[in-house]
């Protein structure tokens, strides 16, 4: 059985990064959210991008610096207003190192969004960048727990987020929990059903060739351990 895991958290982020990437950098205050919160920060991930604080600090930033065609020039003005309007804090400068890295193309793990997600916060602590923040801290823990009672609460709750409470998401949620259970057996119908329903909620060609191959084997009495994976139909 081939598992779309990786793919689906991949879109997943992407998608929550792209609509929360500037997001709060106009409020600082927010109802409902009375301090930002205390989190710990390791520079070293900083000290990697090769910021140069100084010169950063002493720049000269045009008041249209955001108007800047090239992205590399773009993000140094950038990390200079970060470092000169809140100094060379660790969060100011995990946001300004980030910022840089991505101009220049250069790929992001996902602690380290995590570490940029916190460093927003604490810059703009507002309603709209705490649950960017939990969102992501969520998702690590999904991945991350051996509780299957736990991975499957929180994937529950996203995947209702993206596809509403339907039927199909509370079955690939039962499959996936199962999947994390020792001693976890499926009946063929049961690993049918669960790709039937991932075909709703992603009906891409990946699962379509997942579920074809479920459903000939199924049709033609093949056990599904027997499924040649390598056979296109």
């Amino acid at each position: 059985m081939q598992r779309t895991l990786s793919s689906v958290r991949l879109i997943y982020l992407l998608s929550l990064t792209i609509l929360y990437l500037f997001m709060g950098c106009g409020n600082t205050e927010d109802t409902g959210v009375s301090s930002p919160i205390a989190y710990n920060y390791d520079l070293s991930e900083a000290d990697i991008y090769n910021l140069n604080i100084d010169e950063l600090l002493a720049l000269d930033v045009p008041a249209d610096w955001h108007k800047t065609e090239d992205p590399e020039l773009r993000a140094e003005y950038f990390a200079a207003q970060m470092l000169q309007q809140f100094g060379s804090t660790p969060a100011a400068q995990i946001v300004a190192a980030y910022e840089r890295k991505r101009s220049l193309g250069i790929s992001v793990t996902f602690d380290e969004t995590i570490a940029v997600a916190k460093a927003r916060y604490q810059l703009w602590p507002n309603a709209s960048n705490r649950q960017y923040l939990e969102k992501l801290l969520k998702i690590k823990l999904k991945e991350e727990t051996d509780d299957p009672d736990l991975f499957a609460k929180i994937y529950r709750e996203q995947l209702i987020e993206q596809h509403g409470d339907i039927p199909e998401v509370h079955i690939v949620v039962a499959y996936e929990k199962k999947l994390r259970q020792e001693n976890g057996h499926f009946t063929e119908d049961e690993i049918l059903a669960a790709y039937e329903a991932k075909y709703v909620l992603w009906p891409n060609k990946t699962v379509l060739r997942q579920l074809e191959k479920y459903r000939k084997a199924k049709a033609e009495g093949t056990p599904f351990h027997l499924i040649d994976w390598d056979d296109d139909i």
